[in-house]
């Protein structure tokens, strides 16, 4: 099964283990405001980044043609109710963007599936990871020329929760 990583964090800066070794990086919306690399961090700045990430999602799905996806493993951290969340709750791709930034800003978190084809898994740190058989060449190399973001041929640590 293919699995890649997709993140703002540059490989060129991780040590021989992979470690990410700039602790000065921002990261989640909550350091909005904050000091970063001797700039306070925006929300602008925050924005255009979220808008990559729901940016790369957007291209798994169109270059797959799946028109929902499933939330799974859901965890709501304010019981947002906005999009009427539950466990294993179809998710129509009109609303996926929506989602996406409420994982991304620490509202809810959960797995999103496209049974049989892939999934999108959310970690710690604005990581972000997709896997699945559909994830092809093609696709990767799509989400490569995705400005300020990298893929790397990477493991999902979400897979089978």
């Amino acid at each position: 099964m293919n699995s890649v990583r997709v993140t703002k964090y540059n490989p060129q800066k991780r040590d021989a283990n992979g470690h990410y070794t700039l602790v000065e990086e921002w990261i989640g919306m909550s350091d909005v405001g904050k000091l970063y690399q001797g700039q306070i961090f925006t929300m602008e700045q925050y924005l255009v980044t979220e808008e990559k990430y729901i940016q790369a999602v957007e291209v798994l799905i169109k270059k797959t043609g799946v028109n929902h996806l499933k939330l799974v493993d859901l965890e709501n951290y304010s019981h947002e109710t906005a999009l009427n969340l539950s466990e294993g709750k179809t998710i129509p791709i009109s609303l996926v963007r929506e989602l996406i930034k409420m994982i991304l800003r620490g509202v809810v978190w959960g797995r999103l599936v496209a049974k049989n084809q892939f999934e999108v898994h959310f970690g710690y740190d604005y990581y972000m990871y997709f896997v699945g058989e559909s994830l092809t060449d093609e696709i990767i190399e799509e989400l490569k020329r995705i400005e300020g973001l990298y893929v790397e041929s990477f493991q999902s640590p979400y897979l089978d929760q």
